[in-house]
């Protein structure tokens, strides 16, 4: 490995009103490695990321580029310098199409504001997709509003690439993509560091880490817990431990029951030849019942999200029908499915489950208060369900007053998850239920759902993660090009036969 520094960094601190961030942090990149930035929400690991990419300016502590000392005011000067960073939250512009976003700010494609080179644009957006194997998945002249959350990381990630940095922050860039997706961006970022680029990857998929990176910093609660051990010489119990502050043993719990053992209880869910009028979804039937967690798998594309917001009414069905407790669900209508108590937990909680400007008791109560049909709201009512919930699930919030943005990722994916459960839900769907969400808040998950299917309620659970369908769920639908092409008891399944109805069964 080459030993010259790409990024040094010495004694960075950040506070945001008063609170500390980040405390004395060093940190630093060589070329030609992956170094992994691990730690819970809120551990100071985006405040770090961020002051290096020029995003935010650090209080006190200094930045060094290639050994030369750096105080970027703005990302704009970071790329200049070589340093990018492709954000957890997106900053695509919906309306324009793939290659304008990829190129957006290259001037080599531009004349007085406007495009001057289209065919050129296009041409080097389809080389990119080459690079990643995307040619055939992603078209170049396609809108980014009409693209898959998936497509729309590659997008993010292709953007970097295109700026030939020789340092590239990845703050989770395999949140939204499938085994197959997160293998061909792991082969591209090994070319990439045989031409020296040096990565940043921020992390809370601790196997993904042991694959891909060389070396590992630990931060907990703004400060640094270890500082650049090889991965090779980092047990993963050992890293869970500096992470969490405490030993987190099984996540997932005990074994799940088999599919077998629910067959004497009542069918609670039930979904009949769905399709959806996007044709992503083809003929999908199939049952649930009470107390039974039913995951569904699949590549990215293959109709599992599609599928789940059908089921919701989010999206329109073509046909097909959907049944809780025997009776037939009025289709299309999201009103209808929270009337017949189906929750739905969407993939994206920043854009279709959580208001960020608005508070967290408006956002925890917004389902409660659309089905109660009084012309008055009790608030102090409504209060006193939120804190319940807080309690419940271990909610970190100094005031619900608070805007739901001011939250980690952890307590927003819980934020979310108390707005369904307020509806008292008799199905619960949950669509990536733990992305961009560390290690510990996981675990707390995780014993969140188990003990709501224990207490009879039946779980639809959508993930990316096999290691968390196969650990939670008790039936296994695979999906793949918008049908379920195997349908697995927790007996029988694993990764290979996920993988193989995934790909060619």
């Amino acid at each position: 490995m080459v030993e010259n520094k790409l990024i040094e960094a010495v004694g960075l601190s950040k506070a945001f009103d008063g609170v500390s961030a980040l405390k004395e942090v060093n940190f630093e990149l060589k070329a030609a490695e992956v170094h992994a930035l691990m730690g819970e929400n809120g551990a100071g690991k985006s405040t770090l990321s961020k002051i290096i990419a020029g995003i935010l300016t650090a209080d006190s502590g200094t930045v060094s580029v290639s050994g030369r000392q750096v105080r970027f005011l703005n990302p704009r000067e970071a790329v200049a310098q070589g340093v990018t960073i492709v954000s957890q939250e997106f900053s695509l512009i919906p309306d324009f199409s793939v290659a304008e976003n990829i190129f957006l700010v290259d001037d080599a494609y531009y004349k007085k504001g406007f495009i001057s080179n289209k065919k050129a644009m296009i041409k080097d957006t389809y080389s990119l997709l080459k690079l990643f194997d995307m040619d055939t998945y992603i078209d170049p002249h396609v809108r980014v509003a009409n693209i898959s959350v998936a497509q729309m990381q590659v997008v993010e990630i292709l953007k970097a690439i295109s700026k030939k940095a020789k340092v590239i922050i990845l703050d989770e860039p395999t949140a939204s993509l499938s085994s197959n997706e997160i293998n061909r961006l792991f082969d591209l970022v090994r070319r990439l560091k045989t031409e020296n680029v040096g990565f940043i990857i921020v992390s809370h998929k601790i196997n993904e880490i042991y694959e891909i990176s060389d070396r590992i910093t630990v931060l907990r609660d703004g400060s640094l817990v270890l500082g650049g051990v090889e991965t090779k010489e980092l047990a993963q119990a050992d890293l869970i431990k500096a992470m969490v502050g405490r030993e987190v043993n099984n996540i997932y719990g005990v074994k799940p029951k088999t599919a077998k053992e629910f067959l004497n209880k009542k069918v609670v869910f039930e979904a009949i030849d769905i399709c959806d009028n996007r044709d992503y979804v083809k003929n999908v039937s199939f049952q649930a019942h009470e107390g039974e967690i039913v995951g569904i798998a699949g590549m990215v594309g293959a109709g599992r999200t599609e599928l789940v917001r059908s089921l919701f009414g989010a999206d329109k069905k073509s046909n097909g029908k959907v049944l809780v407790n025997g009776r037939a669900v009025k289709s299309n209508e999201i009103r209808q499915c929270m009337k017949n108590r189906i929750g739905f937990v969407p993939e994206d909680r920043k854009f279709d489950g959580l208001f960020q400007e608005l508070s967290v008791s408006f956002n925890m109560s917004v389902t409660d208060l659309v089905m109660n049909t009084a012309m008055l709201v009790n608030r102090k009512k409504q209060e006193k369900k939120c804190r319940q919930k807080v309690g419940e699930l271990g909610i970190r919030v100094n005031s619900l007053d608070a805007p739901v943005k001011s939250l980690s990722g952890g307590n927003q994916q819980k934020a979310l998850l108390a707005k369904w459960l307020l509806l008292e839900p008799d199905v619960l769907i949950v669509d990536e239920p733990t992305r961009g969400v560390d290690v510990g808040a996981k675990a707390e998950i995780y014993t969140l759902l188990r003990g709501l299917a224990a207490a009879g309620v039946t779980i639809i659970l959508v993930s990316s993660e096999i290691p968390e369908i196969l650990g939670l769920s008790n039936q296994v639908l695979v999906m793949r090009e918008g049908r379920v092409t195997g349908k697995l008891d927790a007996m029988e399944a694993n990764e290979e036969l996920i993988g193989y109805y995934a790909t060619v069964g």
